[in-house]
């Protein structure tokens, strides 16, 4: 054997002593990172149970009790009551009386009569400001669960104030609350625009969670990007081991992705629907207004709960301590319908009445802003322009071609709440929309600056800490003759 020949051959033993070697590695690292999520989980299950899910005494008009009577069978999974697939028409809203709830009880609950229910199931539908959506939805559901014969109660949770939607900590808020009024067996959570094509994918837990809407007509009923969005079903020691969703997503977006790490890092994996060809929906068309711009918008100044795109993203880091067993949240009320238990979710810490800012010198004040809360209106600031590149981020870039006359832009302005802040003239008599405030003087703007006008009419909503309050004008005296030579501001606040 030549020197080339053994200098080959050793180079191969070292090849595969070193891979050999690596396998061992990977396996251990593997190894390592399984046990690790295993102490994870069993540390957030031990969280739950220093805080847990209370009881109260059950609403006996709320509550599903299971049908024994001893002649009654258990109910087929597959119902001879199911017709297949349904004509679903998403542009016909009917109006609440219209809405076909079949034998409901108050609370919007429902059970069979003919047979054991498999299940008693909460389905939540996390909400806010879609009534339309909810129309359509609720007068979809209740037939199909009917004829699944699904013992199931629909609660609408809908978050209370007018800033930015969380999705997360409301589905968190509600689960608790839902628990509290029954033991459960399964738990589904409904986007709310989200309306089934075929009743025979059933709303009934599986051994894993379930992501039930994996085929929507808007993406051409193929995978869209998410294995955990949409509509999920889910037992209550799933939600429990995944420490439910994160709190951190203000907005619409990401929060699902989030939400499939945690199932997939709990002992649960997250499986398709029995009857996954006809697990079919279609999507009431409309647009995202509560984009989640902690991804988009890198910059604090445009969002008062700004956190660093490198935070949110560390899902091993917080997912065990951040979600179910920390969501701060009050109940304001539950008010129980023919068709649903709505909750009243309130999840600001602080809610502020009233805040007055004054401007102090030579023992005199002089009230600036008064934040006591009052109607809307748009205040003209002559000389004054927010440009485009100011103006805009994801959620009205939509709008961003629109020149509107000064009452649609107002119109427009009203209809969009905290995402309009207000409208920028750039031709006579015709604005555009703007969501961030920034305020810059036509002799100040930038000289890319493609707003042409020369006024902007900022919203002004005294009492919404979602708006930038506008003071009167003020003519500050020179340092010198100040005593001492610095500029007194007084803030009052009431909560």
């Amino acid at each position: 054997m030549g020197i080339q020949s053994k200098w080959l051959l050793a180079r191969r033993r070292v090849i595969m002593m070193l891979l050999f070697l690596g396998a061992i590695v990977f396996s251990y690292t593997d190894f390592v990172r399984l046990l690790k999520e295993q102490v994870e989980t069993n540390r957030a299950r031990r969280d739950l149970e220093k805080h847990p899910l209370s009881k109260t005494p059950k609403s006996p008009q709320n509550v599903l009790s299971m049908n024994h009577e001893a002649a009654l069978p258990e109910c087929e999974y597959n119902s001879p009551k199911l017709v297949g697939e349904l004509q679903i028409d998403t542009k016909f809203i009917p109006e609440w009386d219209e809405i076909e709830t079949g034998e409901t009880r108050i609370g919007g609950c429902w059970q069979p009569e003919d047979c054991h229910q498999r299940q008693n199931v909460a389905i939540i539908i996390p909400y806010k400001n879609r009534e339309e959506h909810l129309r359509a939805l609720l007068n979809t559901l209740h037939p199909i669960l009917q004829r699944q014969n699904t013992a199931y109660c629909i609660y609408v949770a809908e978050q209370h104030d007018d800033g930015r939607f969380n999705k997360g900590a409301v589905m968190n808020s509600a689960f608790k609350e839902v628990l509290k009024e029954h033991d459960y067996d399964c738990v589904i959570f409904h986007d709310v625009d989200m309306l089934p094509e075929d009743d025979r994918n059933i709303y009934q837990c599986e051994s894993n969670p379930v992501h039930l809407s994996p085929l929507i007509d808007k993406f051409n009923y193929k995978p869209y990007g998410t294995d955990f969005g949409g509509i999920t079903m889910l037992k209550p020691e799933h939600f429990i081991a995944a420490n439910g969703m994160s709190n951190l997503f203000w907005g619409w977006g990401r929060e699902d992705d989030d939400m499939q790490f945690r199932v997939d890092r709990s002992p649960f994996n997250v499986t398709k629907p029995v009857n996954y060809d006809q697990a079919r929906y279609k999507m009431i068309p409309h647009q995202h207004p509560w984009i989640f711009r902690n991804f988009r918008v890198r910059d604090s100044s445009t969002d008062v709960r700004f956190l660093p795109s490198g935070y949110l993203v560390r899902y091993k880091e917080r997912s065990t301590v951040e979600g179910l067993t920390s969501v701060n949240y009050k109940n304001l009320r539950t008010e129980r319908g023919r068709l649903f238990t709505h909750l009243d979710i309130e999840l600001r810490e602080l809610v502020v009445e009233s805040l007055q800012t004054e401007f102090s010198s030579s023992g005199s004040n002089k009230l600036l802003i008064d934040t006591t809360k009052k109607d809307c209106s748009y205040v003209k600031l002559e000389n004054t322009r927010i440009c485009e590149s100011c103006g805009h981020t994801s959620v009205l870039k939509y709008l961003r071609k629109q020149l509107l006359s000064f009452n649609d832009a107002q119109k427009k302005c009203d209809e969009l709440g905290y995402l309009c802040t207000g409208f920028s003239e750039d031709t006579p008599g015709k604005y555009r929309l703007r969501e961030v405030t920034k305020l810059l003087s036509s002799d100040n703007t930038p000289k890319n600056c493609n707003t042409k006008g020369d006024h902007t009419y900022h919203k002004s909503c005294p009492g919404d800490q979602s708006f930038i309050q506008v003071s009167e004008d003020l003519t500050i005296p020179i340092a010198s003759q100040l005593t001492p030579p610095n500029y007194a501001f007084t803030h009052r606040l009431q909560d």
